[in-house]
């Protein structure tokens, strides 16, 4: 079903969001960067005092190739998040992508502080760019400087770290867990990807991968997005999706999306649902997660993106939403949307956004990036669920300003003033062109038994 969008559609701009700014890093020349990309993520609750934190990341892009990499985590109170960032977090070494990806893995080792992976694709440790993922641990006093776990793919180019994520509790032992994606492993079959979840303890992280599994075709790019599907068969046991942008399957990078269970026994080896784009260089999965539980019926709900998907113009993009049930997701979609603008490219990140409005129907968030050198567009849209699905109500978010975008990246912020609403984080590009006042931002906006809070602006300048 094609919603058509005429009951509702509201536009927010930036002056009606809170604004998070992020001081740009500067080239060895003293030059400012064009493009900065970003991560945002909630960080669960990760010092305890009830209110949820937020993670946001910012890695500087010259000439295509990424540079100097850091992580920035703010508190929630409740007036909203912290004024400056409560923690920072780097690499020494450069052009590692460090921050590329962030994520709340949830309560890995039981001790009721939520915990924090971070993903640095390009890192090197005796491989060229095999890449690494860094958990920290919660704690009353927040994360610690250093990373308590570190894992790496020990394979060259295998971009390990370039996608990671809460898998959720999928042996329902009560630790979180988590999955991480390599979308470029080559093991039989050159950059089919692979994909590893690991399981939480009382005494952290195992070191040992609990699950693997592999993209099987060349190419495939297996694990270019994971991410919980949180639980579609309502079994007790989390599920993950994973997503190959570049599977084929009847039409050359087409995509595909794959949905793994938990069980008694662990991870189904095979997956329990797949879905396709059907169209020639989609990018269907290129984005994945899940979409929470849009219609209130118990049973989890996912959405994935195909952002170079084609209707009437080239790269329009569009989402797709499969509902859960007691025998798994559907086999079709429930709800798909796709995209207007020539290259807007809808869909190239998607995430659950929470319960907005307090209604008991999840929301979720996605974001279009047109890609544009000389003037890049984005706008990341918020869909409503209702208990027939996803509604005809849609809040459209962009930053109203040219040398700033948003779309890029987009989540929840989860509940960042403990009010019962959750809240939604949108990560913005600056393009300014190199001027002295470059910097980048993220916007937050608040939720209501309204819906989206119009609630001012506010800068939080972030030290280097």
């Amino acid at each position: 079903m094609r919603t058509s969008f005429t009951l509702l559609f509201k536009r927010l701009a930036v002056l009606m969001a809170a604004v998070i700014s992020i001081s740009s890093f500067k080239h060895s020349s003293g030059h400012f960067a064009n493009n900065f990309s970003y991560a945002v993520s909630p960080g669960g609750d990760i010092n305890g005092d009830g209110y949820g934190d937020v993670i946001l990341s910012i890695f500087k892009l010259e000439f295509g190739v990424s540079k100097e990499g850091k992580v920035f985590l703010y508190y929630g109170t409740g007036n909203g998040l912290s004024a400056n960032p409560v923690w920072s977090g780097s690499l020494s070494q450069a052009d590692a992508n460090f921050g590329e990806v962030v994520a709340n893995a949830g309560d890995i080792n039981g001790d009721g502080f939520g915990d924090v992976i971070i993903g640095a694709s390009h890192y090197s440790n005796g491989e060229d760019n095999e890449g690494a993922a860094f958990v920290y641990y919660g704690s009353p006093s927040g994360l610690s400087k250093e990373p308590s776990w570190i894992m790496e793919s020990n394979q060259a180019n295998a971009f390990y770290g370039g996608s990671v994520a809460s898998a959720g509790d999928v042996n329902k032992d009560g630790f979180a867990d988590v999955i991480i994606g390599a979308h470029f492993f080559d093991n039989g079959e050159t950059n089919e990807g692979k994909v590893f979840v690991y399981l939480g303890s009382a005494s952290g992280l195992s070191k040992t991968p609990f699950w693997v599994a592999e993209g099987n075709q060349v190419g495939a790019n297996f694990g270019k997005a994971v991410a919980s599907a949180g639980d579609v068969n309502k079994d007790g046991y989390f599920d993950v999706i994973v997503g190959a942008p570049n599977f084929d399957n009847g039409q050359n990078n087409e995509g595909r999306a794959f949905i793994f269970l938990g069980s008694p026994v662990g991870m189904t080896q095979s997956a329990a649902w797949t879905g396709e784009s059907n169209q020639v260089e989609a990018n269907f999965g290129n984005a994945v997660a899940s979409a929470g539980d849009i219609n209130g019926d118990g049973f989890a709900d996912v959405i994935i993106g195909a952002n170079r998907y084609d209707e009437g113009k080239s790269n329009v993009g569009k989402i797709y939403v499969y509902l859960g049930a007691a025998n798994g997701v559907s086999m079709y979609p429930d709800w798909t949307y796709s995209g207007a603008i020539m290259d807007g490219n809808l869909g190239l990140s998607v995430a659950p956004a929470g319960d907005i409005n307090g209604d008991g129907y999840g929301e979720f968030i996605v974001g279009s990036y047109l890609f544009n050198i000389d003037q890049p567009k984005g706008i990341a849209y918020v869909y409503t669920g209702s208990k027939k699905g996803v509604s005809d109500k849609v809040v459209e978010i962009d930053m109203n300003n040219p040398d700033v975008t948003v779309g890029q990246m987009v989540s929840s912020a989860g509940d960042i003033n403990g009010d019962g609403y959750a809240d939604i984080i949108a990560g913005v590009i600056w393009s300014s062109g190199g001027g002295s006042g470059a910097q980048g931002k993220a916007m937050l906006v608040q939720g209501s038994s309204a819906g989206l809070k119009l609630n001012g602006t506010k800068d939080m300048a972030m030290n280097q």
